[in-house]
């Protein structure tokens, strides 16, 4: 289902006189996309051409299609380190001029030569002692309700402080878990995520407290 649409968005891309460039990415260019998902795609334009998002079914499958020309998604990638993921992992479809290739080698540099500054350093040790004292308070008092919600709401906050604690650009949501492999620690990383979002909760509490020590470790 996917290849025969995927045949027919890069024939229409062909005759698109305004297009220079297209790029599948999100899970199916990956290659971990679960049944049912929908095509993620972007599209370059010639320099100076602009589209609005769009969101379509077709052929049973939703459509979310990006827009933007060479210049403005090279500015993309490095005002917004998150967007080297999706050339990084993307599966280019259509590139007659090479855009994309080009594309690619710059956010494949931008993601090699990262580095957190020292602001985002401190305001994510801030932030991740601010959860692992509430947690810990909550547990002194009996409350695991209490610290299982932070624990909860302090999710995100946790990805942010592994990625940057591994001078890593942080991905987007959705690729966090495939991603997982590109830190060097803390050690069995894949094995403590999944304990944080399926063990029982007073595990997870731990597990919380475990991750902001060993990344507070590191932010330092």
């Amino acid at each position: 289902m996917y290849d025969a649409l995927l045949r027919d968005l890069v024939d229409e891309a062909g005759h698109d006189e305004d297009l220079v460039g297209l790029l599948l990415t999100g899970s199916l260019a990956r290659g971990d996309a679960l049944p049912g998902t929908d095509l993620d795609l972007r599209y370059i334009l010639t320099d100076g051409q602009s589209r609005p998002f769009s969101s379509e079914s077709r052929d049973g499958v939703l459509l979310e299609q990006g827009y933007s020309d060479a210049a403005a998604e090279a500015a993309k990638i490095d005002a917004q380190p998150m967007n080297v993921y999706a050339h990084l992992d993307g599966r280019i479809l259509y590139d007659p001029q090479g855009v994309l290739a080009r594309l690619r080698r710059q956010a494949q540099k931008r993601f090699d030569t990262y580095q957190v500054s020292e602001q985002e350093r401190s305001t994510t040790d801030f932030l991740l002692q601010c959860c692992q004292d509430k947690i810990k308070v909550a547990l002194a008092g009996g409350d695991l309700l209490k610290a299982a919600f932070v624990t909860g709401t302090a999710s995100w906050r946790l990805m942010e402080g592994l990625w940057a604690a591994n001078n890593r650009p942080l991905p987007p949501n959705s690729s966090v878990r495939p991603h997982l492999k590109d830190l060097a620690g803390p050690p069995d990383v894949e094995a403590l995520y999944a304990r944080l979002f399926l063990a029982e909760t007073p595990e997870r509490v731990q597990v919380t407290l475990e991750l902001i020590d060993w990344i507070r470790a590191r932010l330092a």
